[in-house]
């Protein structure tokens, strides 16, 4: 009996990085499910690719169960590769900004992270998309210690991506310690959450390997045209993911190697 490829997940794939990181798990002989929020061009993605769609909005409660409804359904098989790819980068420093932003980088990566787990093969990796520019030094000095990754737990993680929404709603959050900057400090949570979860799951006996990764700065719709990188080598650094040891501590990589944070 033929052993089946992998089956992959890929959030926010319509375009850009996720679109490429489809792409290039297809060609290694990956079977890939493109999902992306917009169900016309995430469609016309996967024709062109010859990979399955699914719809999904990370925002949204009911499109995570109805995903996890689906895959239950057409494979049982299980998932040996998610890749939460799906972010927002959005102009200006406001409440609504900081909600939107967090809601869809943090709690969006934590929804479909969650929905899945139970889906996971032996084996399986999470990768997880996050940045660079979400620095800890960013933090307020009477922050950082709350950021400790031998003992956060993930809902003391929410609950500060929360307080920062909170804070900057209030006009408080320079004084509270966080940076004017909601893309950054979602991705500080996203990349915090990797290592939570790395901890969290070292006893389950599946071994799933969980890494957050930097693709640098690349051009897309997202990153504009003055990115450093093209869209295939920021790929190419997601999926570098994929072969980071699972007996590695550090759990945020850039072209497969450690990266400061």
């Amino acid at each position: 009996m033929t052993a089946r490829p992998p089956l992959a997940l890929v959030t926010g794939a319509n375009r850009g990085l996720g679109r490429e990181v489809c792409l290039q798990l297809r060609d290694r002989g990956h079977r890939v499910i493109l999902t992306a929020r917009d169900v016309e061009r995430g469609q016309a993605a996967a024709r062109e690719l010859g990979v399955e769609f699914h719809q999904l909005d990370v925002s949204d409660d009911a499109s995570v169960e109805r995903l996890v409804a689906d895959l239950r359904r057409v494979h049982p098989e299980g998932l040996d590769v998610v890749v939460a790819n799906a972010g927002v980068a959005l102009d200006g420093f406001n409440a609504e900004v900081a909600a939107t932003t967090v809601d869809t980088n943090y709690f969006g990566v934590l929804r479909i992270v969650e929905a899945v787990l139970p889906l996971l093969n032996p084996g399986a990796h999470l990768v997880v998309v996050s940045s660079g520019v979400g620095q800890r030094d960013l933090l307020g000095p009477q922050l950082r210690p709350r950021f400790d990754l031998e003992r956060l737990k993930i809902a003391e993680l929410s609950a500060l991506m929360r307080q920062f929404v909170a804070d900057v709603r209030s006009g408080h959050h320079r004084d509270a310690g966080w940076p004017s900057t909601a893309y950054g400090t979602s991705k500080i949570g996203t990349t915090a959450l990797a290592h939570v979860l790395t901890r969290e799951l070292a006893g389950d006996p599946r071994k799933i390997s969980v890494v957050a990764v930097c693709p640098g700065w690349v051009r897309t719709d997202m990153g504009g045209p003055n990115g450093e990188r093209d869209v295939a080598s920021g790929a190419a650094s997601i999926l570098a993911g994929l072969d980071v040891p699972p007996s590695e501590p550090h759990r945020f990589f850039r072209d497969g190697a450690p990266a400061n944070w």
